[in-house]
């Protein structure tokens, strides 16, 4: 598994090692925006604005705790 991880920054050229590393990392941060959004939209179908502001408090928070 080594050889496989000096290869990307080795022998690959530098456009496609940049793309193979921030592929996955922008859509995984495309299926968190996606999963806010989403949790946003039916918090604020409650049509309480104290449980929209609680969300957008604790929302970052649990990303800091894992």
């Amino acid at each position: 598994m080594n050889n496989k991880s000096n290869e990307l920054f080795t022998t690959m050229p530098v456009g496609r090692a940049i793309a193979k590393l921030a592929v996955p990392t922008v859509v995984s941060q495309i299926i968190v925006i996606l999963y806010s959004l989403v949790d946003t939209f039916f918090v604020g179908h409650l049509n309480d604005p104290n449980q929209v502001a609680a969300l957008s408090i604790t929302f970052p928070i649990s990303f800091i705790h894992c």
